[in-house]
């Protein structure tokens, strides 16, 4: 973007210690969403899902680098 004065203005980054936490915290939300999902279906229907466990495991991962690459 350039201002009237000709000059290039920059957007306001996050400090890299803000965005490990945060996408730490996406991380572990993600995962434990997954977990209840997991112990609900097992109280429900009484049976484990166990095609979903690999899914519960790396799906926070996906989910958190996606959200950092929002960023950089």
């Amino acid at each position: 973007m350039e201002t009237s004065s000709g000059k290039e203005t920059s957007r306001k980054r996050m400090s890299p210690r803000t965005l490990n936490v945060l996408t730490a915290l996406i991380g572990i939300a993600t995962l434990a969403l997954g977990v209840a999902w997991l112990i609900y279906t097992w109280l429900v229907h009484l049976e484990v899902p166990y095609f979903a466990i690999p899914l519960v495991l790396t799906v926070p991962v996906i989910v958190a680098v996606a959200f950092r690459n929002c960023w950089d």
